[in-house]
């Protein structure tokens, strides 16, 4: 595989990033879920409503992972877009966080709770990231990879002169220094 090559993530790469952006958003959801029990009674303990948002998100990332990836290898491009792009694992997060909501708490109020919660969160980051809207492609990314590296070391190529001309004075330095340490042994040796 060339350099210049475009390399897709693989399954398991897009599970641990969407588990990361999942512990992100489960903290927000575990916050939202605390206030929200000040002002709704739910026949449900807090511990339980936790433990029902962990494996919802959990659940939900790793099977969004997994219904994204077809649609990433399908368009050749790590963001895609589309109707079902967004749509698909959103409402799958959706049913898996009453379902296992429902299934931890035994109480509907408190699933509904934890969806509705879910829905928010996660209709909000599509939202904010407008994941509708394709990514760049391969080509377009490279570009503007190659675009910053060019502007980087313009933008660079003065400090790294000033560096490089800095390096070769202090090894010019140490060479002399040496160089002079050394003829102070030889006219050391001959005047004993």
């Amino acid at each position: 595989m060339s350099a210049d090559e475009i390399r897709f993530p693989t399954l398991g790469n897009a599970i641990a990033g969407r588990l990361t952006t999942g512990a992100v958003k489960g903290l927000l959801a575990l916050a939202v879920a605390w206030l929200c029990t000040w002002f709704i009674s739910v026949d449900a303990t807090f511990g339980k409503l936790v433990i029902a948002l962990i494996v919802s998100f959990v659940v939900s990332e790793v099977l969004g992972a997994v219904i994204e990836r077809p649609i990433v290898v399908r368009e050749y491009r790590a963001a895609p877009g589309g109707l079902g792009y967004v749509l698909l694992p959103l409402s799958a997060s959706v049913l898996i966080a009453f379902a296992s909501a429902f299934a931890v708490t035994g109480a509907m109020d408190a699933a509904v709770l934890i969806t509705v919660i879910v829905a928010v969160i996660n209709t909000s980051e599509v939202l904010w990231l407008r994941s509708w809207e394709p990514g760049p492609t391969p080509d377009e990314e490279r570009a503007k990879f190659q675009d910053f590296k060019a502007m980087t070391s313009e933008y660079f190529a003065e400090d790294a002169a000033e560096i490089k001309r800095q390096a070769g004075h202090k090894a010019r330095e140490r060479y002399y220094k040496k160089k002079a340490r050394g003829e102070s042994k030889k006219h050391g040796n001959e005047g004993s």
